[in-house]
Formats: C-alpha cells, structure tokens, sequence
C-alpha cells in the first residue's frame, strides 16, 4: 500500500493532472478515485496523499460533484474500520490516544443524543481533521453506527467537494494574484 501511495504521489507530482486524466479516462478517474479513498480514508498518514490526488484529478478536468460522489463512500470505509477497530479494541484504543481520547469521548457522550451527528458532520465536513480520532471516540462511548454513517457520508462528501473546487478555483485565483 505504501509503495502505490508513494507511486501514485509521484505520478501527479511529475505529471499534467489533464494528462493523468486524460489517461485514466474520465470512468476510470472516478473508479481510482473511489478506491484510492479507500486506502486514503483508512490513515491520516494516507489522507495528504489521497487529498492531493483528488486536487489533481478536479484541476485536470474530472467533474467535482463526482469526484466527491465517488471518494465519499471510500473515506467512509476507511472511516467505518476505525469505528470498528474502536469497538473490538477499546483498551488498545485508550492506550494509544490517552487521555484526549477519553476526554473526548466522555464529553461528547454528555451532549444530547441529537447533537453527535452534528458534530461528526461539522468535523468531518469542514475540518482536515483526522476522522480516525473521532471514530474511535464514538466507539468508545458506544455509539450505534447506524447513526452516524449518513452525517459521515455527508461530511465527507462536503470536504471532498470542497477540495475538489479547491484545486480549481483556488490555482485560478492564485494565478490571478500572481
């Protein structure tokens, strides 16, 4: 995995973005698109990589709102193993993270139950924040899942489409500036 992400980043390093869709093709960009989220979504480790393929992708002309169609159902998958390895390992978990997990998660779980999927979609949404740390908090307070996918989902489509338009209009108003 680590060798595809390092290729992969090497590729739009060194490459057009036009050209790197142009060669995928626009069925195939939205396919590696969706798998790369899945690699990407599972670390933040291999989220930069994933977020500056997917700035590439929308700067050399796939369609933004697929895009984010496309890669949000894979941070999710990434996002789900988290909340899983949360569940199955809630010691190892409060080992790891220490007292900000637990912190987290004991002041989360005093808010109304209304309130958790607002927060999972503002962070997911509209933060670089990793969702890794979110997740395994909501599995150590036990959290039903069913109600968290869909404000993950929608959070991550959010960021993903903000993104995917960051690539573009944020290199057009630079080119502007300067």
């Amino acid at each position: 995995i680590l060798i595809a992400i390092a290729a992969i980043s090497f590729l739009f390093y060194y490459l057009d973005p036009s050209r790197v869709v142009s060669s995928l093709g626009v069925r195939n960009t939205y396919l590696f698109t969706f798998l790369f989220a899945i690699v990407g979504g599972v670390s933040s480790l291999t989220a930069t990589s994933f977020y500056t393929a997917l700035f590439a992708l929308a700067l050399g002309g796939a369609n933004p709102f697929w895009l984010a169609a496309f890669s949000a159902p894979g941070v999710l998958v990434g996002d789900l193993l988290f909340w899983y390895a949360g569940q199955k390992g809630q010691e190892l978990a409060r080992l790891v993270f220490g007292r900000s997990l637990t912190r987290f998660s004991s002041w989360l779980s005093k808010k109304p139950p209304w309130f958790v999927p607002i927060v999972v979609y503002l962070y997911t949404g509209l933060t670089i924040l990793p969702g890794d740390f979110l997740m395994l908090a909501l599995a150590l307070m036990g959290f039903p899942l069913k109600k968290i996918i869909l404000p993950t989902l929608l959070g991550n489509y959010t960021l993903t489409l903000l993104v995917s338009f960051g690539g573009i209009y944020g290199l057009t108003f630079a080119r502007s500036i300067f």
